[in-house]
């Protein structure tokens, strides 16, 4: 069975040429976030990062050709980001038909990730999150999905829509959610931010993970703001849940930098593990 690249990301992959980079990676994260149905994606783990972060490995023989830049793309680019992408939308639509029991073994994490969610694109997502089941089926079934789970949803910047639209699909298919708020109100007609007390009534059933105060780069925060932008809101999230936030990611998808003062104070806090663009990675502690 051949398998080609999705349509959604044609255009990006003819026009790849590998010397993409920061703002041209913002660009198409930003058109995917337009795309409905959620923006599924092939994350590293712990083992895959360690192994050398080649998201190429992860590529089935039956994919039909790709732009010579995404065959083996440098880890942790443009060009990985892409590939990434690619193979979650061709692991959702197929739903892991026409994958070999090796090859699906070899992906570490899939995530699909929603902003906001239009109403008149909630039979998308529905479609779109029982395909994702499907696959958690097939990914989970080989292990022990209470320790190692593989397949969850993601939904950033804590959407009012978002989340009244796609939980209740997931809690109906039995998908993992991960709902990493801000407190900045969302500047839309349709859709604000999650109440704290609309948190609270989420975290019985799914975790809350931290996303800074304001929607805040890592490489933002400052003496001046790290207690608002990062203390004080893994408090806000460890009162409203019950229990400390253990996942955390920032604005615009960075790994973790020791050298930023932000990381640094995410781990003093009990932070244990960082979503980026490319993984889903342990915080690194210091001896």
């Amino acid at each position: 069975m051949s398998v080609s690249a999705p349509a959604s990301t044609t255009d990006a992959t003819l026009a790849m040429t590998g010397e993409q980079g920061a703002d041209e990676l913002e660009t198409y994260i930003l058109d995917q976030g337009e795309r409905p149905g959620g923006v599924p994606v092939v994350l590293l783990d712990d083992a895959a990062v360690a192994a050398g972060a080649d998201p190429s490995t992860l590529i089935p023989d039956t994919l039909g050709p790709l732009p010579a830049a995404l065959r083996r793309p440098a880890p942790f680019t443009y060009e990985a980001y892409v590939l990434q992408s690619v193979l979650g939308e061709l692991l959702l639509e197929s739903g892991g038909a026409g994958w070999s029991r090796e090859e699906l073994s070899a992906i570490p994490r899939l995530t699909l990730n929603f902003h906001d969610v239009s109403p008149e694109h909630l039979e998308i997502a529905d479609r779109r999150l029982t395909g994702l089941a499907r696959v958690r089926d097939l990914l989970e079934g080989r292990t022990n999905e209470e320790t190692h789970p593989q397949v969850g949803v993601l939904l950033f910047d804590g959407y009012r829509d978002a989340a009244e639209m796609v939980v209740p699909i997931c809690e109906r298919l039995g998908l993992r959610v991960l709902i990493l708020p801000i407190a900045l109100e969302v500047a839309d007609d349709r859709a604000g931010t999650l109440t704290d007390d609309e948190l609270i009534e989420l975290a019985r059933k799914h975790a809350l993970g931290f996303h800074t105060l304001t929607h805040r780069l890592a490489d933002e925060i400052t003496p001046a703001t790290v207690t608002s932008e990062v203390t004080d809101v893994v408090h806000r999230l460890t009162r409203i849940a019950g229990r400390a936030p253990r996942v955390g990611a920032w604005c615009g998808g960075a790994r973790f930098d020791d050298t930023q003062l932000g990381n640094r104070r995410l781990r003093e806090l009990g932070v244990t593990e960082l979503v980026s663009n490319w993984s889903w990675e342990t915080i690194r502690r210091v001896p």
